[in-house]
């Protein structure tokens, strides 16, 4: 009894003592220009390889940010030279160090490239420098990447071998954000459900995360069903019946009783 009489004085000494959580950190100018990126986009790319030939390739980017606002989630696919490719990247902008910050990993190596960088012309320009080891030339590869938004539905992103002072063009692609009446009217999803939309006027849906600059793409009817795909607080990730992944509001989703 004394032990846990001690125990008990001692957890209230240390909550009397402790100090009040810090604020958290909210995302600032530079994260909202990151969701000029969000979408789901059609990409055509070339490789300018080394002996003067060129590969073009089709690819499908489909870009999130992370409920928090601070990270912009891209998964990349196609295929390369007929063999199936899977990229993923995370981009940030670090608010300490005052520069933006990514990593991008494929299915092609093992090696992660990690770079950093600064934006131009209100964010419609993003310059980024990464290293990674090649194992093929047998080197450390410094790469310059440059994403351009060239309007609401438009974006160019080239990369650059850099050797010193000679900067070699490697790659461009161009990205098309896809329509929205193209990600809607999408295959119906059947089950298994696991909620419905029980909000009475039914609830707005976000297709690239609930804290975007622009409005909600749609809205979902009262009782249509769901299938919750991730929990992120107040906000979560849904597949509907009518075959729409998207972000709507937690507190509207009624779970189904089997």
């Amino acid at each position: 009894m004394k032990t846990f009489i001690t125990l008990i004085a001692c957890l209230v000494g240390i909550s009397l003592n402790a100090q009040a959580p810090p604020e958290l950190e909210k995302p600032g100018e530079h994260h909202r220009h990151l969701k000029m990126m969000v979408g789901t986009w059609d990409v055509k790319s070339k490789m300018f390889m080394a002996t003067g030939q060129v590969m073009e390739g089709t690819f499908t980017e489909v870009t999130t940010l992370q409920s928090g606002g601070f990270w912009l989630i891209a998964n990349f696919t196609g295929k390369f030279m007929g063999t199936p490719f899977h990229g993923h990247s995370v981009l940030g902008y670090d608010a300490h160090k005052k520069q933006y910050t990514g990593v991008w990993v494929d299915s092609f190596a093992s090696v992660m490239m990690h770079s950093t960088g600064h934006c131009e012309k209100n964010g419609k320009l993003n310059i980024m420098i990464g290293s990674f080891y090649d194992r093929m030339q047998k080197r450390k590869v410094t790469m310059k990447q440059i994403t351009e938004i060239k309007d609401a539905n438009t974006k160019i992103f080239r990369m650059f071998d850099v050797q010193g002072k000679k900067e070699t063009l490697i790659m461009e692609a161009v990205y098309k954000r896809r329509a929205l009446e193209k990600i809607i009217n999408g295959p119906k999803f059947i089950g298994p459900f696991t909620h419905t939309i029980a909000d009475l006027g039914g609830v707005h849906y976000y297709l690239g995360g609930p804290q975007q600059a622009r409005p909600p793409e749609g809205k979902f009817k009262p009782g249509t069903r769901v299938r919750l795909v991730r929990g992120a607080g107040s906000y979560s990730v849904v597949q509907s019946e009518t075959g729409i992944t998207a972000h709507v509001a937690t507190a509207a989703l009624k779970k189904i009783n089997k």
